[in-house]
């Protein structure tokens, strides 16, 4: 059985990361993380050894949406859906081509991502980046597994219309 301080340096970098990536501050994201890890060692009953790190990603997610409730600025986020403005940078191989071409396909890149919906943003992230399968996603996202493939292949679909059909060259394939 893995030990607590062994879970948090396996996976503090990726749950900073993810915080940072749904748009809040570096101090607001490690509150979120040490409050999460103070629950863990408070309440010896939580089931999170199975799937650790989605049982964290999802905790910190709940965290930080919980304390942007309790900070009242309800203005831009519609909250009755959890939807937060997620983030993400594509990075690029300096191997794939030449500095130019790079600098226009992240741009291009960047511009239709920023054309998705937050969650869309987030669903690609999980997907690619941390390469989760559609039940992991949906129980960190909290929906269905019907309403995550959906909301997959909504994504997918806009990046196909706006020319980024080769999308997957650029992010992580996942192996499941």
């Amino acid at each position: 059985m893995e030990k607590i301080e062994s879970i948090y340096k396996k996976h503090v970098d990726d749950l900073y990361a993810y915080g940072l990536h749904l748009g809040f501050n570096n101090s607001t994201v490690m509150d979120a993380i040490h409050d999460v890890f103070q629950k863990l060692l408070s309440n010896k009953g939580l089931n999170y050894k199975n799937n650790s790190k989605a049982y964290l990603l999802k905790s910190v997610r709940n965290e930080l949406l919980d304390e942007y409730k309790r900070s009242k600025i309800y203005s831009v986020y519609d909250l009755e859906k959890n939807d937060l403005p997620f983030e993400f940078e594509v990075n690029i191989e300096d191997v794939l081509m030449d500095q130019e071409y790079k600098i226009f396909l992240k741009t291009k890149m960047q511009e239709v991502l920023q054309s998705l919906t937050p969650r869309q943003r987030e669903i690609i992230y999980l997907r690619f980046t941390q390469e989760y399968n559609y039940l992991q996603i949906s129980e960190i996202l909290e929906i269905t597994l019907p309403a995550c493939r959906n909301l997959m292949l909504k994504a997918l679909k806009h990046l196909r219309k706006n020319n980024i059909g080769n999308f997957y060259l650029f992010l992580t394939c996942p192996k499941n």
